[in-house]
Order: structure tokens, then sequence, then C-alpha cells
């Protein structure tokens, strides 16, 4: 009886195997936690979300998850480029294996690494710090989503 319900199992991806396939994709380390159970998948479909981040998806069984990579060469590109009144601009704030994205519109040309964002549909205005990879962040907002 054990043996018949061991083999009806299903077959689950190691996370070091799906670790492999990103990085393999991305050619940057990879972070996929040690406990993330997916079902095995034959031909994952890797593309990817953001600069910073891969989201790997498997037709059958149906599922979908979001690695986040390291950033790279991509990012470094990005800082070169100057953010332009009506520019779509996503804010990330994040914590370890996780992202979260904010979608605003600039409110004006950047300058001196600094932009007012407006989140679409709000009239609330919010002043981002470009950094070093072209990223904007928001004073504060890492801290609220992780809870330090």
């Amino acid at each position: 009886m054990l043996i018949a319900m061991l083999l009806a199992a299903p077959q689950l991806m190691a996370p070091a195997v799906l670790q492999a396939r990103v990085e393999a994709f991305a050619g940057r380390p990879a972070i996929v936690d040690a406990r993330l159970l997916l079902p095995d998948c034959a031909e994952p479909i890797l593309d990817w979300a953001n600069d910073r981040s891969v989201a790997v998806r498997c037709a059958a069984p149906a599922w979908q998850v979001f690695v986040p990579v390291a950033a790279g060469r991509a990012a470094a590109v990005i800082a070169t480029s100057v953010i332009r009144r009506g520019d779509r601009v996503v804010v990330e704030a994040g914590g370890t294996g996780f992202v979260v994205g904010l979608e605003t519109v600039a409110e004006a040309d950047s300058r001196d690494g600094r932009v007012t964002l407006r989140a679409p549909g709000s009239n609330r205005r919010l002043t981002g710090t470009i950094d070093a990879d072209g990223r904007v962040h928001i004073n504060g907002l890492n801290a609220m989503v992780s809870g330090r």
C-alpha cells in the first residue's frame, strides 16, 4: 500500500533544478527558497518579469513562480538613461525572496538622481531616488514592506 502511494505521488521539481534553469536563462545568480515545492515540469517556459526577476511557467501541470535574480549588466545600462515626464516608472520594494512593485508616472524629468512620481488614479505625489542600477526607491518604502 505504501509503495502504491509513493508511486502515485506527483514528482516534484527540486529547488536546485529550478535555480540552475533560471541561472542558465538569466546568466546571473538566482534566489530559490529550498522549501519551495512545485510539481515537476518537463518544459518550463522562462521569461523576464522585470530586470531583477524571471517568470517561470509550466503549462502542465499549470503553475507559475517569479524567481529573483542578482542585478547585472542590463541594470547598469538602465542607470545611464534619464526618466522623462510622462514615463511609466515601476517603484520596487522587497525583502528576502520577494519583490513588490508599484507602477507610477513621472510628473517631471529626473534631476540630480531624483524624480517626482504619481500613481495612476491618485493625486498623491512621491519623490523617488534613482540608485546606481537605475532603480527608483521611495524613502521608507522598503521598511514599510519588510516590516523593519
